[in-house]
């Protein structure tokens, strides 16, 4: 099966984006809809709509005829907390996916900038992205000028940041 490409502008839209006043923040939940799919949105609705459905589904007059009051919080407690793990199982597969969809469509633009070092939140080379980034998008740069304007970024950023880059670099090549 063939992998569709998508564009620089996809890419960094499933996982960024971009506050009223202009900077760029990581998604929590990355955004399928850039490509193509269900919006990140819809998820957290979702989300937002479960301790709600558990409520009515335990503190309806017939379940809890049967339960009482002591069984019913328990159980609403107990199902709220598998809410939760449901939440945070959802999430990682979410994004999980959609890092498998853009990785090769990433390896075309930038195929030595490896994309989890660019949405890491710890450090890397590529801690300063998101300011570059939000300056490629306050220009209006489009897809070629993008590109070519994020390829000089990132070879800027290799260069503030030289000791780590090159440590990460050994690191790779002895495992």
């Amino acid at each position: 099966m063939q992998e569709k490409k998508y564009t620089l502008k996809e890419i960094l839209d499933s996982v960024m984006y971009i506050t009223k006043n202009g900077t760029v923040k990581k998604r929590i939940i990355f955004d399928k809809s850039a490509l193509g799919g269900m919006g990140s949105k819809w998820i957290i609705v979702g989300f937002v709509l479960l301790p709600f459905l558990v409520y009515v589904a335990i503190f309806n007059a017939k379940s809890f005829h049967y339960l009482g009051i002591a069984q019913a919080i328990v159980l609403y407690i107990v199902l709220l907390v598998v809410a939760m793990q449901v939440v945070v199982g959802i999430s990682y597969l979410n994004n999980k996916k959609i890092m498998q969809m853009i990785t090769p469509s990433w390896e075309t633009y930038f195929p030595s900038v490896e994309l989890k070092n660019v949405l890491s939140s710890g450090a890397t080379p590529y801690v300063d992205f998101k300011k570059y980034y939000a300056q490629a998008l306050q220009k209006g740069l489009q897809e070629e000028a993008l590109h070519a304007t994020l390829k000089k970024d990132f070879k800027t950023m290799q260069e503030e940041h030289k000791d780590l880059y090159e440590a990460m670099h050994r690191a790779k090549k002895n495992e």
